[in-house]
């Protein structure tokens, strides 16, 4: 449920980007009009219209804001491939956009009367616009996070028979009942899996590597037996010697090549026979 800087496949959904746009806006415009807190409204009820007006078209601006940099993440995310950090800075971005067009809006509401300059509005609308905005933007995220903990979890209590592989951007690719799997082989950027679909032997190659693989599959039960193979113990009919004196693993699958044990896993393997 994570790409590979730890942060949850459920912030780089659609309908989070939608969450987004919609919610901050309508958040920010709710709590202007309701709540009214008298430093940001003696500030924003200055001009040639009244409070309402104003904050209806400031966040009518966030609205737009948000739908332009929201799609933008939607779908740059496989190239950016941000991290915690990197994600922070973007939200700091949308809300420093959204106080530079509301302090042009707020200078252009107050010529002729009790005149902001751009460069007076800015500092006062980055200040108060983060006031307002930090907290949904925190519900948001947290929000986020404990729905892709709560989903990852269901998927593990729902498929804990099933190895689920998935490649380099998190996408998965193939889900093989653990009794099915016959081995795994690194090939380069690639790792060959070989599992049995009812009769059958298939392979499949999958863009990733083992290193990123290995601890998954060892909680699976299956066993390092050389650098580039991983086998399941359950199908290993016997470990034996070749006239050169090199050791290997038979499967119970006709048609699998016999494969390769080291003497540095040969112990670990041969126990659990």
């Amino acid at each position: 449920m994570q790409n590979n800087t730890g942060i949850p496949r459920a912030f780089f959904k659609f309908p989070a980007q939608i969450v987004h746009f919609v919610g901050l806006p309508i958040f920010f415009l709710l709590f202007m009009l309701i709540y009214r807190p008298a430093g940001i409204v003696e500030f924003l009820d200055a001009g040639a219209m009244v409070l309402e007006f104003n904050v209806t078209i400031l966040s009518t601006i966030l609205l737009l804001i948000l739908v332009g940099t929201r799609l933008a993440f939607f779908f740059l995310r496989k190239k950016m491939n941000p991290t915690y950090l990197s994600y922070t800075a973007w939200c700091i971005l949308e809300v420093f956009l959204f106080a530079c067009f509301g302090a042009m809006f707020m200078a252009l509401m107050t010529i002729g009367r009790e005149q902001y300059s751009f460069f007076f509005a800015l500092p006062r609308c980055l200040v108060d616009f983060f006031g307002v905005l930090v907290f949904p933007y925190l519900i948001i995220e947290m929000g986020t996070i404990i729905y892709a903990k709560n989903r990852e979890v269901t998927e593990t209590a729902t498929d804990d028979n099933l190895i689920r592989f998935k490649d380099s951007n998190q996408k998965l690719k193939l889900a093989v009942a653990v009794s099915s799997l016959l081995y795994v082989e690194a090939n380069e950027n690639y790792v060959n899996i070989v599992y049995l679909d009812g009769e059958s032997v298939k392979k499949y190659q999958l863009r990733s590597s083992m290193k990123r693989l290995e601890d998954m599959l060892h909680k699976q039960g299956l066993q390092r037996c050389q650098r580039a193979f991983f086998v399941n113990p359950s199908h290993v009919t016997v470990l034996r010697k070749d006239s050169a004196g090199f050791v290997f693993a038979d499967l119970d699958t006709p048609g699998t090549p016999p494969i390769p044990v080291s003497k540095t896993y040969y112990d670990s393997l041969a126990a659990l026979l």
